[in-house]
């Protein structure tokens, strides 16, 4: 191995930020893995993820949405029951 590849892969992940290997590579985990590793909702675009490329997690970006509220409509009361 030459030496500027040693420096390219010995370089931590965080300094790479712009590498379009490792946007792909999120892009990547993120078809992989469409839900939050949190709250377990589902995440409608890669824009709305924050992609951890070394560990393959994927979270919503700022903070996970509140839980969903489910509607029951209940059946009215009988009269005398």
């Amino acid at each position: 191995m030459n030496a500027s590849a040693t420096d390219f892969f010995g370089m931590p992940i965080s300094g790479r930020y712009d590498d379009p290997l490792l946007e792909q590579l999120a892009r990547d985990t993120f078809a992989l893995f469409p839900h939050c590793c949190v709250c377990g909702q589902h995440i409608d675009a890669f824009e709305q993820a924050d992609v951890r490329v070394h560990v393959q997690r994927v979270v919503h970006r700022g903070g996970c949405p509140g839980p969903r509220t489910i509607e029951r409509i209940m059946p009215p009361e009988r009269p005398g029951g």
